[in-house]
């Protein structure tokens, strides 16, 4: 049982760092021993007993803090109203020339987003035609800085189909990819399912299979067909080489410029022919370092 109450505080410790409450059933899903839902409940009523853990209507927490419930069914609400403009944009996102799979990321996934955030996909691309993916749906985003419209397409990272395996494997990337939302790209989706194998290690009560809902589509229009056929054989293999390398001497150039740490360049911005992302400032690695300091400080308490 002990083994299973630390498992639990370290699921609530994590989203403890966005002020995120979770209820019994989030807590089961992120916890990282194999368990059923009903030991999960007997580990929580030990550690409320024991005061390592807190609830509020319902809500579990590593610290008694009762706001965090209205905030949480806050954004609840706010998630709910961006999630139909979220589906609607992916819908678009997927008649992209090479768009094998799209997926709602970050807040949003989790339904998390306060009124100011941004709608965040995961898109995966057919194997060899990932610059040209990625650089076609970016000139469309410039477009949407007319309209206002611009928050609601960020295209952030991008994979290879044939290359799904993430490279990052920690408790963050881990987390991140059982908590996408797939709407476009049912087999593609099941493959970088199977390509991730590893995250099961952090989360295995996760089972996949749910994540897959009847929501997902697979068609391709004509015009995206005649698209792709346009950047066949070898000439699309030298456009999106071209633009890999046009995209990588951009992005240095504005890292630079920005006055981020060179030594980070490489992990936070990761242009290879197989990825795409943008990340500067990595959020994972500002993640990553508070939950190992919150960590700590409940091992120093129980010392």
């Amino acid at each position: 049982m002990e083994d299973l109450k630390n498992a639990v505080v370290k699921a609530l410790l994590y989203f403890d760092i966005f002020s995120f409450p979770l209820r019994q059933e989030e807590v089961h899903r992120f916890c990282g021993v194999k368990t059923r839902v009903q030991e999960v409940n007997a580990a929580l009523q030990e550690l409320l007993a024991e005061q390592r853990a807190w609830v509020y209507e319902g809500y579990f927490m590593a610290r008694p803090r009762a706001e965090w419930v209205a905030k949480r069914e806050e954004n609840h609400k706010i998630s709910s109203a961006m999630m139909k403009e979220a589906v609607r944009n992916a819908r678009l996102i997927s008649q992209f020339p090479f768009v094998r799979a799209v997926s709602i990321s970050g807040s949003l996934s989790k339904y998390s987003a306060d009124e100011n955030a941004d709608i965040d996909y995961f898109i995966i691309a057919r194997s060899g035609r990932l610059w040209i993916c990625r650089s076609l749906l970016h000139l469309f985003k410039k477009l949407t800085f007319l309209f206002g419209r611009q928050n609601g397409f960020c295209m952030n990272y991008f994979l290879d189909e044939e290359e799904l395996e993430l490279k990052d494997k920690n408790y963050y990337t881990a987390l991140e990819s059982i908590t996408v939302i797939p709407l476009f790209g049912a087999s593609t989706q099941r493959a970088f399912y199977e390509a991730n194998r590893w995250v099961r290690a952090y989360f295995p009560n996760h089972d996949p299979v749910l994540a897959l809902n009847g929501r997902i589509s697979e068609r391709h229009s004509r015009l995206k067909l005649w698209m792709e056929w346009l950047f066949s054989g070898k000439w699309g293999i030298s456009v999106n080489h071209a633009l890999r390398r046009l995209t990588v001497w951009w992005w240095r150039r504005k890292f630079q410029r920005s006055g981020f740490p060179m030594q980070y360049f490489d992990h936070d911005l990761r242009a290879t022919p197989g990825e795409s992302k943008n990340h500067p400032n990595d959020h994972q690695r500002v993640i990553l370092a508070a939950f190992r300091k919150r960590i700590r400080a409940v091992e120093e308490r129980g010392r």
